[in-house]
């Protein structure tokens, strides 16, 4: 609380606008002093999803967004905003001319063209990984950039965009990403904290067509946007969203975020990299800000297998029975959208084993659940594995409405999970927090106690069921293992 009163003091009623730019809105919330969002505006991002493979946003769709969103949350308030922040999804690329305009859209994390590429990066590996953080994945643009080449649309004299950029260039007029977002294009190197000459020569690239780099907690500008009545605002590029929300929670030290989306995401901030030592490459490193690396893992199965069961057997709401479902053999694969992390294996399907005649749809959807959480599980595996230590996880995303669902994950994961009082403006109380470092508000990010994003209670682990959920565990991960071999996965 002592720390909330000092940012009440120095900053005297002035207000800070945090952008947050997802793959389905952009949420943008104006924040005072005592670290409460007073004004919010979300506006929706279309997915266009032309081909089979393809899922573009427009990059004018997500200019208008901000624009008609900062306009709407300071039009009350104009004399009173001290500084713009922004966060944006990481893993998007599109063409930039050299006049700054379109000529590729962003192909998203989603967009999928560049499958065939991900086998040319597979043959450096472990050695683009140790050095860039990033295993050899098509959600990243290093891959993407290799089948714009292939096609003939990418050229020596274009510039490449990942958002964010595109973002400063419109309010700046500076084509600059910030390091955070850098790092999760597969072409940063995570401890010189710059281009890495490798990823750009298996991409046959060069630096002139990149954003330049810039520490995300500092001030990057001055603008004025006379239109909107705002005038010598500072501009901090702040960060990526998974990065911002562990900040916007307070979570430091052995406590991680557990993410439960349309993904489900498990995420740690650390002082320093962390490389997986097993060639499996299970987990990621990206940078955050102010020096912090985030390490962690994504799955594509989240929220988003779960509203899949949900529209497949004709219900709204989740059905769960109460009995472990594992522990009587029945087990389901979750990989309804392939997977990223830990397995790395687009070839991966959801698959249901051990169903009988006396099992129904609640056994069905328990039994996704718990593929869900041994997934994440492994990726918590691998880290600990890697000498990261998490005692603590904190809830945020939609999953966090389940209290079921989250008592699920508890017990596989046997850990106590924090349940926070804002779980779903994470991200923009982290972009705010960002900006308080920059403007000088605070010395560290970790000085920041925002009351927005206070612990409300924990939902604690049974022994019981732990152990239990460590035998299926241990099955389940034989089963993706055969599965794998089955499917032609296996590398």
């Amino acid at each position: 609380m002592g720390y909330t009163i000092v940012i009440m003091v120095l900053m005297c009623c002035r207000m800070i606008i945090a952008i947050d730019v997802g793959t389905s809105s952009t949420k943008v919330g104006l924040v005072d002093e005592r670290g409460r969002i007073v004004e919010s505006y979300i506006y929706s991002i279309p997915l266009s999803t032309s081909t089979d493979l393809a899922a573009e946003h427009r990059l004018e769709a997500i200019w208008s967004a901000i624009w008609e969103s900062i306009a709407t949350v300071s039009r009350l308030y104009r004399n009173r905003i001290e500084a713009v922040s922004l966060s944006t999804y990481l893993h998007g690329l599109g063409i930039l001319d050299r006049g700054y305009n379109t000529v590729v859209d962003i192909m998203t994390h989603l967009d999928r063209r560049c499958y065939a590429e991900q086998k040319f990066i597979e043959e450096y590996g472990y050695e683009l990984y140790s050095r860039t953080g990033c295993p050899p994945i098509f959600v990243f643009p290093l891959c993407k950039i290799l089948w714009l080449r292939r096609t003939e649309l990418l050229k020596p004299f274009h510039r490449l965009t990942f958002v964010k950029d595109y973002i400063v260039y419109r309010l700046s007029r500076y084509h600059v990403v910030d390091l955070g977002v850098a790092s999760g294009t597969g072409l940063f190197n995570i401890h010189q904290l710059k281009w890495d000459s490798k990823a750009l020569e298996i991409a046959g690239i060069d630096e002139s067509m990149l954003p330049e780099l810039h520490e995300g907690a500092r001030i990057f500008d001055y603008i004025s946007i006379g239109e909107l009545g705002l005038e010598k605002v500072a501009l901090i590029l702040g960060g990526f969203d998974g990065a911002l929300q562990n900040i916007g929670y307070g979570v430091y030290g052995e406590r991680a975020v557990l993410n439960l989306g349309s993904t489900a995401v498990i995420r740690m901030l650390t002082p320093a990299p962390v490389i997986d030592r097993n060639p499996e490459m299970r987990f990621f490193t990206y940078y955050a800000a102010d020096g912090y690396r985030v390490v962690g893992g994504a799955s594509n199965n989240g929220m988003i297998a779960i509203e899949w069961m949900k529209s497949l057997t004709g219900v709204d709401k989740l059905i769960l029975c109460e009995d472990v479902v594992c522990k009587d053999g029945v087990f389901v694969l979750p990989f309804i959208a392939g997977e990223r992390y830990p397995f790395r294996d687009p070839n991966l399907t959801l698959t249901a084993t051990g169903l009988r005649l006396e099992h129904k749809r609640d056994h069905l959807f328990r039994g996704l659940i718990e593929g869900i959480g041994f997934t994440i599980k492994y990726i918590l595996t691998a880290l600990e594995e890697n000498g990261v230590d998490i005692k603590y996880l904190h809830c945020g995303g939609g999953g966090c409405n389940e209290p079921t669902l989250v008592r699920i994950f508890t017990d596989i994961l046997c850990k106590p999970i924090a349940m926070h009082r804002d779980p779903r403006n994470a991200t923009v109380l982290g972009a705010t927090i960002v900006a308080l470092k920059a403007l000088g508000y605070i010395k560290s990010l970790v000085d920041a106690k925002l009351e927005s994003s206070s612990i409300q209670f924990y939902t604690h682990p049974s022994g019981e069921l732990c152990n239990v959920y460590s035998t299926c565990y241990r099955v389940f991960i034989s089963l993706v293992k055969t599965m794998q071999k089955f499917q032609g996965g296996a590398r």
